[in-house]
């Protein structure tokens, strides 16, 4: 102690201890009873004492940390006693800010640690612990996020983080060195199995899903009503199918916080969704699946086509809402009741292709669907013939497969080496969750690639894929003619995967399902309100892909380019290789490409080719009227224009508009 510290002077104990420092057994008392012994010792008058529990030293905005300043501005102390400096801070620039700021008021500030004296020298050393103080901080983050990154990686273990609804996290034994461990709870995993079924088997939306929920007073984990956003974090998260994810998401500060609050134990309080390939799986075991993964992947299949197909707010019904896309930049087209016509336009507005009147595309691609149903020999000849071209690939397709299996053998060899290095401590934690992320990522590209050529070795018998398609057509064509608006929309959702329109003609690519051991007679097409459209041979695909949620013209590609010509009718038909599980089972798919011509659109000033025509008259008319324009095009065109549509022809191209024409006398 320096002289200029007497006896009898008033003391504040401040501590902190921060929850990381909870979890390792560090306790906030054990600290105050340290500065009050040696309070006592000094022969100090202890005023009061401010604990921050839980609280980091990252952080300057502490509750007790403020009462301690403002009453130190009132001068209720002389002295402010701490552990070691980093129980005032762990960042050096809000060291010296706090430090100053009591020293302003007269407050001297005293470790326990350091010997109290005023002189460059011990300002030195407190700057110089402050300093390590903050890299300890540091490195104690990086060893916790090692740490739980070894347990993912390499014990693949679930680590004590918040649990989904449907599981409880049961702590850490520290006495009996157990480790942490998920365990189902079985009335949130029931209510868990009831909304998945619902999705699955009634086709529900999530609102719906919500909604029935809340009217059965069935209650969410803290006993609240259900939200929307809570079902949808439900039906989306892949743990109920037995896969983990960990790094998923990272913490980042509120960019619009809901909730202004004066003290935060984080300033990073929010959470961000990190890139795909940076998550790290975990397999759970068996017992912790709530529900099956077929069930999963049709549930996601069906949120996406909900999203995709929901009405929302409109006022008009669409016949191909949500299947036309545009041939020149790919986006949606999408309804508009333009001036009193319903219409379906680019919704980027590409200007590619122009708009085109509903029921006018509504004719085409019905009258070609129901052509392609009505003569299903021109799908089963294509099939057939395609079927030939898989098995002259045959023989290459197989010696590729054995290559796959020989490199994925050298993978396993590999990957076993590495765990005897770390075994040796050749390699550290973080080098062996690298390598493996690698070798991982790598058997998962051959993997794919190994099924992919798997399913092309195995052919369908042409008997059962002719009777399925024959079948499946019969059936529909059996009440195709008698389809009411919405039977028409739900059937060409099932059948059809997309369509492009592409100004004078517009492809169709539909899917016919086949069933890999003959025709399924088990599964139905059945409307929302339960109303049976016809019996299907083998089940049906929806119409948008799960992967990116727009919809899909299947995974197979374009693999023959055999045109079937029909009048304005052209058929192009090759299989998907497209397959759905279901149980034991896998459906095939045979998918179609159909091309209607589209009739001429009335001819307008305002189009490419008017625009065109205009600009070669102006030209050689160059002091012609308005009128005098307009009887030209007649001519040129045999189509009588309105003098106001020259002149916005004009207009648009920005040449001038000389003269209207002679006046009336």
């Amino acid at each position: 102690m320096p002289d200029n510290v007497s006896d009898g002077l008033r003391v504040a104990i401040y501590a902190r201890v921060s929850s990381e420092e909870q979890r390792e057994g560090q306790t906030i008392d054990s600290q105050i009873a340290e500065l009050e012994r040696y309070a006592r010792e000094k022969q100090w008058t202890l005023v009061t004492t401010y604990k921050d529990e839980g609280w980091s030293g990252s952080l300057l905005a502490r509750p007790e940390l403020d009462r301690l300043r403002d009453d130190a501005s009132k001068r209720k102390f002389d002295i402010v006693l701490l552990n070691d400096v980093d129980r005032l801070a762990r960042d050096v620039t809000h060291l010296g800010i706090i430090k100053r700021d009591l020293e302003r008021n007269g407050i001297q500030v005293i470790f326990r640690k350091l010997p109290a004296e005023k002189s460059p020298t011990y300002n030195l050393m407190v700057n110089i612990l402050g300093s390590f103080a903050e890299f300890e901080r540091e490195m104690i983050s990086d060893r916790m996020r090692r740490g739980r990154r070894h347990k993912v990686e390499v014990r693949q273990q679930f680590i004590g983080t918040r649990p989904a609804y449907g599981y409880h996290y049961v702590l850490k034994d520290r006495v009996a060195r157990k480790d942490g461990y998920l365990e189902i709870v079985p009335a949130e995993a029931a209510v868990v199995r009831q909304m998945y079924s619902w999705v699955s088997e009634e086709g529900l939306s999530i609102h719906k899903v919500m909604k029935r929920l809340n009217e059965a007073k069935a209650l969410a984990r803290k006993g609240n009503p259900w939200a929307k956003s809570s079902v949808t974090r439900i039906l989306r998260s892949e743990i109920y199918a037995g896969v983990w994810y960990y790094n998923k998401l990272y913490s980042c500060e509120p960019t619009k916080p809901v909730l202004i609050k004066k003290y935060k134990h984080s300033l990073k309080s929010s959470t961000r969704l990190r890139a795909r390939e940076e998550w790290i799986p975990v397999v759970l075991p068996l017992e912790l699946r709530i529900i099956e993964r077929e069930q999963w992947l049709k549930v996601q299949r069906q949120i996406d086509s909900n999203i995709v197909f929901s009405l929302r707010n409109t006022r008009h019904l669409y016949l191909l809402r949500g299947l036309i896309s545009c041939g020149g930049c790919s986006a949606a087209y999408v309804g508009d009741p333009g001036k009193g016509k319903f219409c379906y336009r680019c919704s980027k507005r590409c200007k590619m292709f122009p708009s085109i009147i509903e029921h006018t595309l509504d004719e085409a691609v019905w009258s070609a669907v129901e052509k392609a149903v009505l003569n299903p020999t021109i799908i089963v000849e294509q099939v057939a013939k395609h079927k030939e071209r898989e098995e002259e690939n045959g023989h290459q397709w197989q010696s590729e497969y054995i290559e796959v299996e020989k490199l994925l053998n050298k993978l396993k060899k590999e990957e076993s080496r590495i765990l005897e290095a770390y075994r040796l401590s050749i390699l550290s934690p973080a080098q062996l969750g690298q390598e493996l992320q690698k070798i991982n990522a790598r058997k998962s590209a051959l993997e794919n690639r190994k099924a992919h050529l798997n399913e092309n070795t195995q052919s369908l018998k042409s008997s059962n894929v002719k009777a399925t398609i024959l079948d499946y057509c019969k059936r529909a064509a059996q009440r195709l003619k008698h389809f009411t608006f919405e039977e028409r929309q739900r059937f060409l959702r099932l059948i059809v995967n997309k369509i492009i329109y592409e100004g004078q003609q517009v492809r169709i690519k539909g899917i016919i399902p086949l069933s890999k051991d003959g025709i399924d007679s088990s599964n139905s097409l059945f409307l929302n309100t339960g109303e049976q459209i016809l019996e299907s041979s083998g089940g049906f695909a929806t119409t948008t892909n799960y992967h990116d949620g727009h919809n899909s013209d299947g995974s197979g590609g374009i693999a023959t380019t055999t045109m079937y010509h029909d009048g304005h009718n052209s058929v192009l038909i090759y299989p998907s290789k497209q397959l759905v599980s279901r149980g034991e089972d896998y459906l095939d798919y045979a998918s179609f490409e159909l091309t209607k011509s589209l009739p001429e659109p009335p001819f307008s000033i305002l189009s490419e080719q008017g625009l065109a025509l205009i600009r070669r008259l102006k030209e050689e008319l160059v002091d012609s009227t308005l009128k005098e324009l307009s009887d030209r095009v007649e001519q040129e065109i045999g189509v009588k224009v309105n003098i106001s549509h020259i002149g916005r022809a004009l207009k648009r191209l920005n040449l001038s508009r000389i003269k209207i024409g002679p006046r009336a006398k």
